[in-house]
């Protein structure tokens, strides 16, 4: 949650304020105000050069982003904000210690706190206006957002936490630019720069509170999750990293990207979907490989919404990142020991061993690291399906990786892997010719034995399409379904069309919010028939 009113009012102390008697504004402008510059950030799309890209607002009328490209051709995010006056300041400042002042201590965990400072701001500013006939609404407009940026959100970088676009916020140090991981652009530099060591040690103190821990010059490095459900790694000050402070923070979507939104973007086909929707639908244990921000947790959760809503699912990760529509699914989030102390730890290897206890149909682990993967493979020799992501970028690798301390799979058990598909970060040409990073599914394959992987698929670079590179009549996802429900390899095939076909009316008819897709799919496996009507395919 966000900062305690408690910590507010220590942080800006509790000195009883007083309303402001209304001047001219000429006279108020001459008076001494504090410094604006945190509210101006350099705009590279005033400078001569500079090409704006793309403009989409993030919090209308005062915040929006521009994607501006320099004369170099380098691609930079720039954060504009709707700047405040010398007078529209004094009043943000006036507002701010009332606000403070009036705010009492919340014990009660059912309360949101952030509510209940919006309501307060919202009266202060009332008693203001009131006072201050004269001033534009426009301004009061403002300083609320100023307001509910700096003491509710994350301060100079919220419209960064705002924009759906972004998957990572970065700081190297005081006097170096802030980078962002961009859906579209990917990595590049943001015109927001702490200029001092005080501010950014001040920044990542806040980030601390707001996550309810301790970060210090005896504890140095922290590991936690802020509001949002985003994930955060910092350092303090010049103990760790020889710059300064330092953070890096992983955002959390409440939208996750669906299986159409993949199709949509190139990072697979129809055709491929549909396969795995097969493979869904029979409990075939996959394993994702992918390096660091390849999409491993986006694709495992794509995947996992194609699942049967009957099947019990149970999810165990690091930080709470995969969002399912499905009514019968358990989340379980492990949790680190208290200040390093190893006190209080609850680790993905405990939690892989309580699963068992939950009776699920499919157990899916965020990411194996360690001997957790040892318990999830002895899951599935047992009858449960798994789905699993993993660090490597061929099938050869993650083999090596899964049979090597400290996770020691037997290499009787990898035949237990019936899929494995590797995500990699790729570069494609526009239609302008410029070069832009996008995601790709590259390669598929079906582990038949120990030293026996079998590619199925497989991406073309060149015509950026994906093709099937087996005769799917001799895929081990069509023998394994052919086990279950003795349908001839034809029939099978023939379904697996019939759900390429859904896929690709769902794509037609934009039909991409993950509730909306999961409510196509789930009606899918009750009445097909009803779906395939409205797609017009026979049965």
């Amino acid at each position: 949650m966000p900062l305690s009113p408690s910590f507010i009012k220590k942080l800006f102390g509790r000195r009883a304020p007083k309303v402001p008697e209304e001047k001219p504004l000429e006279e108020s402008v001459k008076e001494e105000a504090p410094p604006v510059k945190r509210y101006t950030h350099l705009l590279y799309s005033l400078q001569p050069g500079y090409s704006v890209l793309e403009t989409y607002p993030v919090y209308e009328p005062f915040a929006y982003i521009n994607v501006v490209e320099d004369p170099e051709g380098r691609v930079i995010y720039e954060v504009q904000e709707a700047s405040l006056t010398p007078e529209e300041e004094r009043l943000y400042n006036d507002i701010k210690e009332h606000l403070i002042w009036e705010l009492k201590p919340i014990s009660r965990l059912d309360i949101d706190v952030a509510s209940v400072i919006k309501k307060t701001a919202r009266r202060i500013i009332s008693e203001f206006q009131i006072k201050m006939t004269r001033t534009p609404s426009l301004t009061w407009a403002k300083i609320m957002y100023y307001i509910e940026r700096d003491i509710i959100g994350y301060g100079v970088l919220d419209p960064i936490f705002r924009d759906p676009y972004i998957e990572d916020i970065s700081c190297n140090g005081p006097r170096k630019p802030v980078y962002v991981w961009h859906r579209r652009y990917e990595s590049i530099p943001t015109n927001i720069v702490f200029e001092s060591e005080e501010e950014l040690d001040n920044y990542v103190v806040k980030l601390a509170h707001m996550a309810g821990k301790h970060i210090s010059v005896a504890y140095p490095v922290l590991d936690a999750i802020i509001p949002g459900g985003h994930r955060l790694a910092a350092t303090f000050k010049r103990e760790t990293s020889t710059s300064g402070s330092t953070f890096t923070i992983r955002k959390f979507t409440e939208t996750p990207l669906t299986i159409v939104d993949l199709l949509n973007f190139g990072n697979m086909s129809p055709q491929l979907a549909a396969y795995f929707w097969l493979a869904m639908d029979y409990k075939l244990t996959t394993l994702i490989l992918g390096v660091t921000g390849a999409g491993k947790t986006t694709m495992l959760n794509a995947l996992a919404t194609l699942l049967r809503p009957t099947y019990k699912i149970v999810t165990i990760e690091d930080t709470p990142e995969l969002r399912l529509p499905h009514e019968n699914w358990v989340q379980l989030v492990s949790r680190p020991s208290f200040v390093g102390s190893g006190v209080g730890e609850i680790s993905l290897f405990h939690l892989v061993k309580l699963s068992l206890r939950y009776r699920p149909d499919v157990i899916i682990v965020g990411e194996v690291r360690g001997e957790e993967a040892y318990v999830l493979f002895q899951a599935v020799a047992t009858g449960h399906s798994g789905m699993t992501s993993i660090h490597a970028e061929y099938i050869d690798a993650a083999v090596k990786r899964l049979t090597s301390p400290p996770m020691n799979i037997p290499e009787s058990y990898i035949p237990l892997i019936n899929l494995a598909l590797v995500v990699k970060r790729v570069q494609k040409r526009d239609e302008k010719g410029r070069i832009k990073p996008v995601r790709r599914v590259t390669n598929v394959w079906e582990v038949w034995d120990f030293g026996d992987y079998r590619e199925v698929f497989t991406w073309n670079p060149l015509e950026d399409r994906h093709e099937a590179v087996r005769d799917l009549h001799e895929s081990l996802v069509v023998r394994k379904v052919r086990e279950f429900t003795g349908l001839s390899e034809d029939e099978i095939l023939a379904e697996m069309d019939r759900r390429r076909m859904v896929l690709e009316w769902l794509m037609k008819n934009k039909i991409t919010a993950y509730r909306d897709v999961a409510l196509y799919i789930h009606n899918y496996y009750k009445n097909p028939a009803s779906i395939l009507e409205k797609v017009k395919v026979k049965v």
